[in-house]
């Protein structure tokens, strides 16, 4: 089973052809509003790509809160749609968590209001955790309360659960916290954040990955976009992998699909190590790019491993 402790947001775009000014009301050109939320894509992303075998059964459990109204009425819904097990998912009285994203040009701006994502709580882990064994991942990111998302990652290893961060949005990270993560998942940006270190090109990537394995992190791979990813375990594996040539559509969802992607093929089934797991949630990421919408364009399992064995024939 996998665990994956996360946010649950509405999600709205408005399409703008400039930013208003100070008290001035503006009409938007354009809009698109979705459910969303790291934990929400992550989660859904994990349900779209299991096992065949395990098509009739949840293989994924989300720990998150909504708030008492239609929109976490809707998130949950779409979460048993997908297979997702909403056990954890509470209602809470607090509106269900909202992101406002404003576009002008070039001119992006963002507001969060953390909602009832901002109401987790250690209690919360430990129910949700109860039944939890050796065997499960527990997958988390940095939009819930920092303290409890600590907690989480060092009641999971203790537990002898495989532990995986990924450590959005970028934030100070405590420097006890990285003995807890087995599997860290940062993009450049992150990367540069939590290490100091700017990922600009390979030898900065190892650097900045080596910072990573000196505080406790066996494993590490790093997103770059449109250029790849690079990965290292610590002792054999320092690799750099090349992006998938594909059109440019969508990129909502694309970083979400490559984690979760990472957190089914590693180390979950025995056939992939950690490169080709890295190299299996790329190709995910991929087909996530080349299509519109937010979790409509995460792939199936079938997808991907099709797009897999045709690569390495």
């Amino acid at each position: 089973m996998i665990y994956v402790l996360g946010s649950i947001n509405n999600e709205i775009v408005l399409e703008l052809e400039r930013m208003p000014k100070k008290g001035e009301s503006t009409v938007a050109e354009g809009g698109d509003i979705r459910l969303g939320g790291k934990g929400f894509n992550q989660a859904v992303a994990i349900a779209k790509m299991k096992k065949r075998e395990e098509k009739n059964s949840p293989t994924v459990k989300l720990i998150a809160q909504v708030g008492n109204d239609a929109i976490g009425d809707e998130a949950k819904r779409i979460l048993d749609s997908y297979g997702v097990d909403t056990a954890f998912v509470r209602s809470v009285r607090r509106p269900t968590g909202t992101v406002v994203t404003t576009v002008a040009k070039k001119d992006k701006r963002t507001v969060v209001y953390g909602g009832a994502n901002s109401n987790i709580s250690k209690t919360d882990i430990d129910e949700a955790l109860a039944s939890a064994t050796s065997e499960d991942t527990l997958l988390c990111q940095l939009d819930c309360p920092l303290y409890v998302v600590m907690y989480a990652l060092s009641k999971a290893h203790a537990l002898g659960m495989t532990t995986i961060l990924n450590p959005a949005p970028a934030k100070f990270i405590p420097d006890d916290v990285y003995c807890n993560v087995d599997v860290i998942v940062p993009n450049a940006e992150e990367a540069h954040v939590l290490t100091g270190i700017n990922p600009v090109d390979f030898q900065a990537q190892k650097s900045a990955m080596q910072f990573f394995h000196a505080h406790g992190v066996q494993y590490v791979v790093i997103t770059l976009g449109d250029n790849g990813c690079s990965l290292s375990d610590g002792a054999y594996i320092v690799s750099h992998i090349p992006p998938r040539k594909t059109e440019v559509v969508d990129r909502t969802c694309v970083g979400d699909t490559f984690v979760g992607a990472l957190a089914v093929t590693y180390p979950r089934i025995g056939m992939y190590s950690f490169e080709e797991a890295c190299v299996f949630a790329g190709k995910a990421a991929a087909i996530a790019l080349a299509r519109e919408g937010g979790i409509e364009s995460i792939p199936a399992m079938s997808e991907v491993v099709d797009m897999y064995n045709r690569i390495i024939k």
